[in-house]
Formats: C-alpha cells, sequence, structure tokens
C-alpha cells in the first residue's frame, strides 16, 4: 500500500491525473480481491465444518438406530408373549415356555403393552444443521418416517387402552365380582369362569388379541424393517 501512496502523490502533480485513477482503481481491485478471497476461505471452512459435523451426526444417528432396532426386537418378544397368553384365553393352541399361567387373568385384563420408544434420534437429526449431501437428506427422510410411525403408534395404542377399559367397564356393570377383583385382585371359580368361558368375554379379548397382533405387531414389524433399511442405506453413504 505504501508503493501506492507514493506513487499517488506523484501523479496528482501535473497532468497525470488519469493515471491516478488507474491506481486508485488498481487499489481498489486488490482490496475486492481480499475480500472476496477471506469470504471464500471463510466459506470453505464453514462447510468444512458443517461437513465434520454431519458426519459426526451420521455416526452417532447409526448407533441410535441400532439401539432402537435392539429396543424394538425385544418388544417384539413381549408381544408375542402377550399373543401366546391371549392365545390360551381364548382357548386356542399357546407356547407354554410363553406364558406364566398365574399371570394370564391380570395381563389380558389390565396390561397394555406399549413399545414406549423414545425421541433420543429424531432430537438429534431436529437440534442439528444439516448440509446438502445425500447422507443427510437421508437423515431427513428418516426423521419424517419415523415421527409418522411413533404416530401410528400412539394412535393404536390409544384405540388398544380404549378396548381394555371398555371391557373392564362392562365387567364392572354385569359381573358382582368385580369389586373383589379390583379391589384386592382375587379372582374365585364365578371369576374365572367369566373370564375362560364367557363368549362375549372372549369375543372382546379375540378383538383385543387382533388389534395388538394384526395392528400394533404389523406396525412395529414395518418400523423395524425401514430403521434397518436407512441404517443400511446410511452407511452405503457414509461409505462413498
Amino acid at each position: 500500500m505504501k508503493i501506492f501512496n507514493k506513487q499517488r502523490f506523484q501523479l496528482m502533480n501535473g497532468k497525470q491525473f488519469q493515471k491516478y485513477l488507474v491506481y486508485a482503481i488498481g487499489e481498489i481491485i486488490l482490496v475486492i480481491i481480499g475480500i472476496l478471497f477471506a469470504l471464500g476461505i471463510n466459506n470453505w471452512n464453514q462447510k468444512n465444518q458443517l461437513e465434520t459435523a454431519n458426519l459426526e451426526l451420521h455416526k452417532k444417528v447409526l448407533v441410535q438406530l441400532d439401539k432402537d432396532i435392539a429396543y424394538i426386537n425385544d418388544f417384539q418378544k413381549d408381544l408375542d408373549t402377550l399373543g401366546q397368553t391371549y392365545r390360551k384365553v381364548l382357548g386356542r393352541e399357546y407356547d407354554k415356555s410363553m406364558v406364566n399361567d398365574n399371570g394370564v387373568l391380570s395381563t389380558v385384563l389390565f396390561q397394555v403393552t406399549t413399545l414406549s420408544l423414545d425421541r433420543h434420534l429424531t432430537n438429534l437429526i431436529d437440534n442439528s444443521e444439516l448440509d446438502d449431501s445425500k447422507a443427510s437428506q437421508e437423515l431427513i427422510e428418516l426423521n419424517g418416517n419415523f415421527k409418522l410411525y411413533l404416530k401410528n403408534i400412539q394412535d393404536i395404542e390409544d384405540i388398544i387402552f380404549t378396548k381394555i377399559t371398555a371391557n373392564l367397564e362392562h365387567i364392572e356393570k354385569t359381573q358382582d365380582w368385580y369389586t373383589e377383583l379390583i379391589t384386592d385382585f382375587v379372582c374365585r371359580n364365578d371369576c374365572i369362569n367369566y373370564l375362560l368361558k364367557d363368549e362375549g368375554h372372549k369375543s372382546r379379548i379375540a378383538s383385543l388379541r387382533f388389534l395388538y397382533v394384526s395392528g400394533y405387531g404389523e406396525i412395529v414389524e414395518e418400523f423395524k424393517n425401514d430403521l434397518q433399511s436407512s441404517k443400511t442405506d446410511l452407511e452405503a453413504l457414509i461409505s462413498e
């Protein structure tokens, strides 16, 4: 800059003003180039930092996917056990190794088996700044699907809870032994005979089993399969 300043004073004398303008414009151009260069470096640094942060995010999502898939596998085992319990109450063949005879009636009457999957994965994605990579686009799709499945699961859980509540309300209105059952958790012969043999009660239990097996169970299975597919796709995109 000192060289330009020296030239400036020399050119201000006489008729060399036009040459001075050339030097002035040259200074401006150099300043602009310097600014653009600095902005370019800054943008490059920001892009590099975002890519690094996204790579770490992708790795965290993969770890969480493994945890969620494992959790769903465990839940499906509980769901299978519940299904076998319903089969016993309905007088159908069932896997005796999966059913605790002492808890059959209380399970069918009072238990609502739910997935209870947390939202750690969606929180990870929602609270992160994503780049425009294919892997990040996969995260956006995964996030939307995850929330949709949780909504569908919540909806069918509400239906199941309503069904169980309605069954208890019917028993409350029609059966004298209900007070002893709900107060002391004692189920005598008249209680047992009703719960295991009454056709109306068995019909309500059959509907509950249908909701669990054909409704809840299928949604959870599709959910797990989609999570596994997203995990495979994300791993492939990261390795590219």
